[in-house]
């Protein structure tokens, strides 16, 4: 059984890694992180599961989205969304990425 305080603490540990990250679109376009929230509201499908929000300014220059990637400070990828979105124009996109927490044993 995962303790709720153990969530908290795998919550944390993401915002903090998250801080100077940035999303990568389509392999090739780094939009650095604003701000990242982690959102209350339960999530479909997964019982210990965390939601992030990434915020990032307005990127212009990608007709279509294939893979967008959350990456740390240092690179890292935490979470990869792969799909074909096209842009045709929009200004705002909403991801959101949904992290799994599994116990061990």
């Amino acid at each position: 059984m995962i303790l709720p305080s153990y969530l908290e603490t795998v919550r944390n540990d993401l915002l903090a890694r998250l801080q100077g990250g940035d999303i990568l679109i389509n392999n090739s376009v780094p939009v650095p992180i604003q701000a990242v929230t982690i959102a209350s509201n339960p999530i479909a499908g997964i019982q210990k599961g965390i939601a992030l929000e990434v915020t990032v300014p307005q990127v212009t220059s990608v007709p279509a989205i294939t893979n967008v990637k959350l990456r740390t400070k240092a690179g890292s990828v935490i979470a990869e969304k792969i799909g074909m979105i096209e842009m045709n124009g929009a200004q705002f996109l909403s991801i959101t990425f949904a992290i799994e927490v599994k116990g061990g044993l």
